[in-house]
């Protein structure tokens, strides 16, 4: 990735999938390169923009930060966001 390149990542609230705890990650850079994973497969499920070799990256990141990343998941309320509060 390009050092002038800001690369931002959210990440949603806690999700629950078959039982599974688990957390929806997009990272963005610029304006047409996203990349979308779950933790804590650490699994990136749709890019464009990026290559092979920081997907692979990104999967890393998110195996290795993904107790961090849950937990700050945790204090993530939707509704309280849409709302204003």
């Amino acid at each position: 990735m390009q050092k002038d390149e800001e690369l931002r990542m959210t990440y949603s609230g806690l999700l629950m999938k078959d039982g599974e705890k688990m957390v929806r990650v997009c990272f963005e850079r610029g304006k047409s390169a996203y990349a979308e994973g779950i933790v804590p497969r650490g699994v990136i499920e749709k890019s464009s923009g990026f290559t092979e070799e920081e997907v692979r990256q990104l999967s890393v990141y998110l195996q290795d930060n993904a107790t961090d990343i849950i937990n700050r998941a945790k204090g993530v309320h939707f509704l309280n966001e849409w709302l204003g509060r």
